[in-house]
């Protein structure tokens, strides 16, 4: 079943890769082989995800059923979410030039020999934290943990306090512009705002986010006491050099990420999705070209081929669950319902209206429902009122909304995964240190998503 399912992963993947280029529909093998991997994929889902896509399938599922839908919606609900499924696959796939390249160790090596004091650690903790997230993604955690802890443990006066407001900050940030982001991508589906029209205001809110983090934590822990470097981890590259020329390769290959996907939209080259997917692969792929000269990539793309790829096996079936649930909803008459009565609490609030979005993202994330499944909901609904805002605003929002979603939720992968690895508890992490942060955050986020807009 394994290799069954990571198959086809991959087929799914490279069904969106050729979509723009092919003239034939390629509709119907997407659906069956997202079928395939809804039904191979839950043989090896973890409990909670398990559970999760069980209940959204069964409620889809239903809602269709009931209402009689015709069989293009029943395929229309397969494959709306498999386009989220072939980006994850895709960014997956950088982990392969991290680890035959070295560039953990070049960048502790390069970061050790260049700090002084905790602030400017803290700041290039989450700058770097930041920049990995934007195309590892998820993958990012345990690299910045291997990368940090140790010159961290010995340097810092409260490493867990540390290493979570760092990791955890720069990771949820990225999900603001990222291309690579399934956070913003189910924004920009939902809202039908193009990437690039989130791209400008979503850096600059995440470097906004990064200034907020460091204020705050230089009053709250930050000592201004001399870091002593501690290069012992990273004796594969002794030298400075070819350690600066391994930090610039990474900072190149977000650059080349970023700009192709630019170019992508400008070239009108398929819907958002295939762009991301396209500049992703082609980027991975002049990566792995270059790298080859030096070292032998075939272990680690062996490795890939066996883990890596497996990696994307939870999440897979709770998007295709997820998708049939949503384009259920989407075409029952429960949307009318509720878009009637959203309507008329809008008309009631006005321009505020927009505060209520973000903040109901969060305290539903609080209380355990996955932002991915209230930005699809909310979307899907907001969209549909007539709001004193733009679209941009709205896409905005939900962005910041999700953001904070991932740093506050005790539930959220981010935050189980990083309390784990650096033994602390979910809640210490989400909701102690991570509060203050995003309670200034969010106001922030919400006046500069209502005026950026506004006059854009």
């Amino acid at each position: 079943m394994k290799l069954l399912c990571k198959i086809v992963l991959l087929a799914l993947a490279g069904l969106h890769l050729i979509k723009p280029f092919v003239t034939i529909d390629l509709s119907a093998a997407i659906c069956i082989t997202a079928v395939v991997v809804l039904l191979s994929g839950m043989t090896m889902m973890g409990k909670g995800f398990f559970k999760a896509t069980l209940t959204f399938l069964f409620i889809g599922l239903a809602l269709l059923f009931y209402f009689g839908q015709p069989l293009s919606i029943w395929a229309e609900a397969v494959t709306s979410m498999t386009n989220v499924i072939a980006i994850l696959v895709v960014m997956q796939t950088f982990s392969i030039p991290i680890k035959i390249g070295q560039y953990n160790t070049a960048l502790q090596y390069w970061l050790n020999k260049s700090v002084r004091g905790e602030g400017p650690l803290f700041l290039l903790t989450t700058a770097a934290t930041h920049v990995f997230t934007s195309f590892l993604m998820f993958g990012a955690i345990p690299v910045m943990i291997s990368l940090m802890e140790h010159t961290l443990k010995k340097s810092v006066g409260n490493y867990q306090r540390f290493m979570a407001a760092a990791v955890s900050r720069g990771y949820a940030l990225a999900s603001l512009w990222a291309p690579g982001a399934i956070n913003l991508f189910l924004v920009i589906q939902a809202t039908g705002v193009s990437w690039s029209a989130v791209f400008v205001p979503g850096v600059i809110l995440s470097f906004i986010g990064m200034a907020i983090s460091y204020g705050i934590e230089s009053k709250l822990q930050l000592k201004a006491d001399a870091v002593r470097p501690d290069v012992s981890g990273a004796q594969g590259l002794p030298a400075e050099k070819p350690a600066g020329r391994r930090v610039l390769h990474i900072f190149l290959a977000v650059a080349g990420l970023i700009m192709l996907t630019l170019l992508f939209d400008r070239l009108h080259i398929g819907a958002t999705y295939n762009r991301i997917i396209l500049a992703g692969f082609v980027v991975i792929f002049a990566w792995l070209s270059w790298l080859s000269r030096e070292v032998s990539i075939t272990a680690a793309v062996k490795s890939y081929w066996q883990e890596g790829v497996l990696k994307t096996a939870d999440l897979a079936p709770f998007f295709i669950a997820m998708g049939i649930f949503s384009t259920a909803l989407e075409h029952s008459g429960f949307m009318v319902l509720l878009q009637a009565a959203l309507q008329q609490a809008a008309g009631v609030l006005g321009v505020f209206s927009i505060v209520l979005v973000p903040l109901l993202i969060i305290l539903a994330a609080v209380f355990g429902l996955h932002p991915f499944m209230t930005i699809v909901m909310f979307g899907k609904i907001l969209t549909l009122l007539s709001l004193p805002v733009t679209s941009l605003t709205l896409a905005l929002c939900l962005a910041v909304g999700g953001s904070i979603s991932y740093m506050v939720s005790p539930f959220a992968g981010l935050i189980l995964t990083l309390a784990k690895m650096i033994n602390a508890k979910a809640e210490e992490v989400a909701l102690r240190w991570n509060w203050q942060f995003c309670l200034v955050y969010f106001f922030v986020g919400i006046v500069f998503a209502y005026y950026w807009g506004q006059n854009m």
